[in-house]
């Protein structure tokens, strides 16, 4: 079953979203769980009921064409996003969303980049290469509603240049780091040749939907059953 395609955004918001999973931590055998922390087993679950569901990965390319109307969808579909560049992005969840042909879109604060813990610029290009996505999510994970003057080429312009210089890709996309946005930051961002901008939940905003698409945060805690239930009911 096909999605009809839509004729301009306003539209956007009389339809159901697509869904967004948004992940952080991901570790073999954390301490706790949460929708922050997720164990390599429960993800692994999560991705495979998703994949025996018959959803598949879109990026957000294919994203902005469905919401500009130029594009139709299969009904099953989803977008991965992993966020603040934790290496076991790339050393576990990677290989997992190889053994299910997902692939996902990786927001990268640029100041974390090499840093213990988190990925180094090989990383990064290599997720690239393989046809994941390297989007923006500023240079320190700051608020950017907080931000003015010269501070958002520090903020959101140089850091967007790091990874176009890592990735050799135009880097278009971003995500609001706490999820947090304001009007002036879709300006400042629209500036900077961003196309898409991501946040966590709150709503939508009316005149600038491709600028407010939400996300939904993922559980550690949540079984694959759980988060069936939670898809349905959110998206």
């Amino acid at each position: 079953m096909l999605i009809p395609e839509r004729s301009n955004l306003s539209n956007l918001l009389s339809i159901k979203q697509i869904p967004i999973l948004c992940y952080h931590n991901i570790n073999k055998f954390p301490a706790k769980q949460s929708t922050l922390k997720i164990s390599e087993e429960r993800l692994n679950e999560q991705l495979k009921m998703l994949y025996d569901k018959g959803f598949r990965t879109i990026l957000p390319e294919q994203i902005y064409q469905y919401m500009n109307g130029d594009a139709a969808f299969p009904a099953k579909f989803f977008m991965l996003s992993f966020d603040d560049a934790h290496v076991e992005q790339f050393t576990i969840a990677s290989p997992i969303l190889d053994k299910y042909g997902f692939k996902g879109v990786f927001f990268i604060p640029s100041n974390y980049i090499a840093k213990k813990n988190y990925l180094d610029a090989a990383q990064i290009k290599k997720l690239s290469d393989q046809g994941h996505m390297i989007a923006g999510h500023g240079f320190d994970h700051r608020n950017i509603t907080t931000i003015s003057g010269n501070e958002w080429e520090r903020q959101i312009s140089k850091p967007l240049l790091s990874l176009e210089k890592i990735t050799e890709k135009p880097v278009n996309c971003f995500a609001y780091p706490f999820g947090a946005w304001n009007e002036t930051a879709i300006v400042e961002l629209k500036k900077r040749g961003i196309k898409m901008a991501f946040q966590l939940m709150t709503r939508q905003s009316k005149n600038e939907p491709l600028f407010t698409i939400r996300r939904l945060m993922i559980s550690g805690l949540w079984t694959p059953v759980e988060l069936e239930r939670r898809l349905a009911a959110v998206f």
